[in-house]
């Protein structure tokens, strides 16, 4: 839009320009035009008066000698002067030729006049030379009158064509003064309305995104306006996604909250259920079979209580106790309990746990006990995802210029498919078997990294297997807890 508005403010600009230019040019011209006819109309109105003097010439010659008739017509200078401004103004050929040989011709007729005015009255010589004169006088009446009418028939088509130029300027300068408003007005409402109906679209979309409609979308809009409503429907898209996300949040929080109340109902019936039957399978005397049975039923007792357990911890978080602790230390406590896992036991050859750990390591602000949680939950998951024989690096190293710590545990399994990658943090997700997992492991261990103000991630191995990157802040000068 900023292109359309610079391309309608040049044409603006253009169109005063060469109305300005069209106007000081047509007035020059027109200017200059009328004093070409004027010039025209004085030169014929000097060859008029040209001839009149040559007539008055030629009446004083007849009338020499008279009482009235004193003066020689040869001693004025009117005609010399009349002839002086013909040629003043014909500067070139072949006019000034014509006039240089009318000049020559009027000298002489001017010559013969006064040699009859000089010669005696009345005498055969003063008769022949006024005869001569007269003729000189009558050949020049001639030439000059047809020099006037053909001088006259020029003026005349000339000033034709001077005042039809004049009313076509005329016309052009009335079309354009009339004419010229309106198209400037049309490309002003132009303008505007290429303003104006973009804002009215994003205006209106905005009023639907208020009342709630976060499917409205604005389209067709292009360049600067474009932007504005790609940016205003990846908005829209974003508040309804967000607004989505709310209300999982608040139906999630609502389920947790009831499913902690349910959780803290049935774990008292479980814990008294497992009381009793434990206390049957020592006190009664019952076949190995039977006693295979309850033993089941005990596990699987156990494995509800443990499911109620990550749920609370879910649902209703225990708040964090911070101290300074080293998370070396806390990272051997984990392993060690791990390495005597039955799930590092089982089988041959064994799994192995292989430490990396850098005992440069600063010491951080934070609940050990919490991520110690965090810790074991990613070694037993990765316990479970390791083949026989398979291996777990721990391993710790400064980040972020010494500013955080970084865990990494990797392992050696077959890694988290692409299609599930974006799933394994959210809560009741798990890719183990039926019975196996509860799916709020890691959905816990997020949260408590977070909490931390910290961040885990995982990546694939391109040799197999997968990496969590835990990294934790240090902020060792915020702590006011008791050291680890």
């Amino acid at each position: 839009m900023k292109k359309k508005i610079v391309f309608g403010l040049a044409i603006f600009a253009l169109m005063f320009f060469f109305g300005g230019v069209y106007i000081v040019t047509t007035t020059e011209t027109t200017i200059y035009d009328l004093h070409r006819l004027s010039q025209l109309h004085r030169i014929v109105t000097l060859r008029k008066d040209l001839l009149l003097g040559i007539k008055k010439a030629q009446s004083d010659i007849i009338l020499r000698g008279k009482q009235y008739v004193m003066e020689d017509p040869a001693d004025r200078d009117n005609i010399k002067g009349i002839l002086k401004k013909c040629l003043s103004c014909h500067q070139t050929s072949p006019s000034r030729e014509e006039l240089t040989a009318l000049k020559n011709q009027v000298e002489t007729y001017q010559e013969k006049a006064h040699l009859a005015f000089a010669a005696r009255p009345g005498s055969a010589i003063a008769d022949s030379l006024a005869g001569t004169a007269l003729r000189l006088g009558d050949d020049l009446i001639a030439r000059i009158e047809r020099i006037i009418t053909v001088t006259s028939t020029s003026l005349e088509e000339k000033e034709r064509e001077i005042l039809g130029q004049i009313q076509q300027r005329k016309v052009v300068l009335f079309l354009f003064v009339t004419i010229g408003p309106f198209f400037a007005v049309g490309l002003a409402l132009i303008l505007i309305n290429g303003l104006a109906s973009p804002l009215n679209s994003i205006l209106a979309a905005t009023r639907r995104l208020k009342t709630g409609d976060l499917d409205h979308r604005i389209r067709g809009l292009r360049d600067e306006f474009g932007e504005v409503a790609d940016s205003f429907n990846e908005m829209a898209e974003s508040l309804q996604k967000q607004m989505q996300e709310l209300q999982r949040t608040e139906q999630l929080r609502v389920c947790g909250e009831m499913a902690a109340g349910l959780a803290h109902e049935i774990r008292n019936p479980l814990a008294g259920m497992k009381v009793s039957i434990e206390v049957l399978l020592s006190e009664l005397s019952l076949d190995e079979r039977d006693r295979d049975v309850l033993r089941k039923i005990i596990e699987q007792i156990r494995n509800i209580e443990l499911l109620m357990k990550n749920l609370l911890n879910y649902a209703r978080p225990v708040a964090a106790q911070p101290v300074l602790f080293n998370v070396n230390k806390v990272l051997d406590k984990t392993m060690y309990f791990i390495e005597k896992h039955p799930s590092f036991n089982s089988g041959s050859p064994h799994k192995r746990i292989v430490k990396e750990l850098d005992d440069s390591l600063p010491d951080i602000v934070g609940d050990p006990q919490q991520l110690q949680q965090v810790f074991l939950n990613l070694l037993l998951n990765a316990a479970d995802a390791i083949p026989e024989g398979g291996k777990i690096t721990v391993r710790t190293r400064p980040d972020g210029g010494g500013k955080a710590i970084a865990v990494e545990l990797h392992d050696t399994g077959k890694g988290i498919p692409a299609e599930v990658a974006g799933k394994i943090f959210q809560p009741f997700f798990t890719t183990k078997g039926k019975g196996k997992g509860s799916g709020l492991g890691l959905a816990v261990s997020k949260r408590i990294v977070e909490e931390h103000g910290g961040s885990i991630q995982f990546a694939n191995n391109s040799a197999g297997g997968v990496t969590f990157t835990i990294v934790l802040p240090v902020n060792a000068e915020e702590t006011g807890g008791v050291t680890a």
